[in-house]
């Protein structure tokens, strides 16, 4: 999965963290009441087939611009929908699994999403959101695809400020992370602009949960903790025809000390205040 993961004291690993974000994001948006649900940003739709697996009579879109991602993720849900369609058959006795009872994917850009109004009462963006530029259109998209009764939910990190700091402050303490400044986002929101621009358009912001403390602090020490398992686990997927191991390990070490530092800048970050992850859930007003 393409997430920063949900950590508790049970977790093992970071598929479980991540897994257990996608369990937490479901939850948060109702989806056990939902019948049809967008995700946006989809990745390789390994949140949407947690989803199905868990709400079978959901029917998921999933919305993807990256078409080498959804190349993977054809894959993966064509094994999931003849998985669930199987289930189908076994528990109903032959009735029929209707082609919307299946997970379904498309190719296109969240500026823009090809819809009809009103067709959707569930909008997921799990830590996809930060990629949309600009934001804005993606939240005017949401509200024309939403039944009346329908729930935009986000979940991204997201930068904060104090009272006394400026957006540019910020900025300049976000760099400071390294390279994930340029893995995490495309576009760094500060949390009271996006307040402000899913207010602006016409929905009323029902639920906010923060759970920075639940994701960066423990991905980090797992990171740390882990360093000389991860760095064997990776060079044993290497191949080695191409490279000798003596280059591998020497690229390695350079790259893996750039991620160690800015695991460390990350947790720090987190610590002062200046990074968080929150879960938005909003309505149409």
């Amino acid at each position: 999965m393409l997430n920063f993961g949900y950590w508790t004291d049970y977790t093992k690993n970071p598929i479980e963290a991540q897994n257990e974000l996608c369990k937490l994001v479901g939850k948060f948006a109702d989806l056990h009441l939902a019948k049809n649900l967008a995700d946006i940003g989809s990745g390789f739709s390994e949140p949407a087939i947690l989803w199905k697996s868990i709400h079978t009579s959901l029917n998921v879109t999933c919305v993807n611009i990256n078409f080498l991602q959804q190349k993977v993720a054809s894959q993966l849900t064509r094994l999931s929908n003849t998985k669930i369609v199987n289930s189908k058959i076994n528990q109903e006795s032959l009735l029929s699994s209707s082609a919307e009872e299946t997970i379904s994917l498309v190719n296109a850009t969240a500026k823009v999403l090809p819809f009809r109004d009103k067709c959707m009462d569930r909008i997921i963006a799990l830590e996809s959101a930060q990629h949309f530029k600009p934001l804005l259109q993606f939240i005017q998209e949401s509200r024309r695809i939403l039944e009346h009764d329908g729930l935009l939910v986000i979940a991204l990190p997201v930068i904060k400020l104090s009272k006394s700091s400026s957006v540019l402050a910020a900025a300049q303490e976000f760099m400071k992370l390294g390279i994930l400044s340029f893995m995490w986002a495309s576009e760094h929101y500060e949390f009271k602009n996006i307040k402000s621009m899913i207010n602006k358009v016409g929905f009323d912001i029902i639920d906010i949960h923060w759970i920075g403390s639940h994701v960066y602090e423990p991905l980090a020490n797992y990171y740390i903790c882990n360093r000389k398992a991860i760095k064997k686990i990776i060079l044993k997927n290497e191949n080695h025809t191409l490279l000798s191991s003596y280059i591998l390990n020497m690229f390695y070490d350079l790259f893996e000390r750039i991620i160690y530092r800015s695991a460390l800048k990350m947790k720090i970050a987190y610590q002062e205040g200046i990074i968080d992850y929150v879960l938005l859930k909003a309505k149409l007003e």
